[in-house]
């Protein structure tokens, strides 16, 4: 592990300083002084990894913490991760606007919006903005697989005749290459902590075009070589439990 450089992530006065009215700031974090300092954990990095696949930040000035999902099981696991580390939780509620069944779990508290905004969870629509891992999660191999473990969980997937776990995030086509070093962050430290080999990231053939007329692309990366496979499996492994059954599928047959 190399947590040196970051052992503490933020203090209070760091979230203190994105409040305009320092007075309404005070307030505002009165009780939540037990939170400070963050310092970086593998559940913290868990928790901004399910922020960069199934989350939803909303920034200012809604300040507001979504994540989603079809099973109640996964809501629950991100709520409690999210109570045992800062103590408050959301609300599950259907989701009336798509008709993939799922459900939304919602976290109404602006404080720690603002702190997770801090420590690198981007705000707003992910394909549209920039934004990479964080370097405290890049430069600890510990924090790192648990948030390619967590990353894989949410937006990978096992394909069982072609035997490969791929990645795939949509980006704009504007942020493609920003796309492209965040999955190169990904390869290169899986190949330098623990020797697991991957394609270099790559495109979707077609374009997607979506409602409001922004086009996007799949960016894509995989994982194909067996003993990489088992590498994977040994040193940071998915949570997702199908998942799970079906990484082991392609190892073991």
């Amino acid at each position: 592990m190399n947590t040196k450089k970051f052992n503490i992530l933020l203090n209070k006065e760091d979230v203190l300083n994105t409040y305009k009215s320092k007075k309404h700031g005070l307030k505002s974090l009165l009780k939540y002084d037990y939170w400070f300092p963050i310092k970086p954990t593998p559940q913290l990095a868990g928790i901004v990894a399910d922020l960069m696949g199934d989350g939803h930040l909303q920034g200012n000035p809604k300040w507001r913490i979504d994540y989603t999902s079809k099973f109640d099981f996964e809501l629950n696991r991100f709520n409690n991760e999210v109570f045992n580390l800062f103590g408050v939780c959301g609300k599950i509620r259907k989701c009336t606007t798509n008709k993939y069944n799922t459900k939304n779990l919602g976290i109404n508290n602006k404080p720690l919006a603002r702190l997770l905004y801090l420590i690198g969870v981007p705000s707003g629509a992910k394909v549209l903005k920039k934004f990479l891992i964080p370097k405290w999660i890049l430069n600890d191999n510990i924090l790192f697989a648990r948030f390619v473990n967590r990353l894989i969980s949410a937006e990978g997937s096992i394909d069982l005749k072609s035997r490969y776990i791929e990645l795939r995030m949509q980006k704009s086509v504007d942020l493609i290459e920003d796309g492209v070093m965040f999955f190169t962050g990904i390869k290169d430290h899986l190949l330098k902590y623990y020797k697991i080999k991957s394609t270099r990231p790559f495109l979707t053939g077609r374009d997607n075009i979506r409602k409001d007329g922004i086009i996007t692309k799949g960016i894509r990366l995989k994982i194909k070589n067996k003993d990489s496979l088992k590498q994977f499996r040994m040193f940071i492994g998915i949570e997702d439990p199908n998942k799970s059954v079906r990484l082991n599928k392609i190892i073991e047959n």
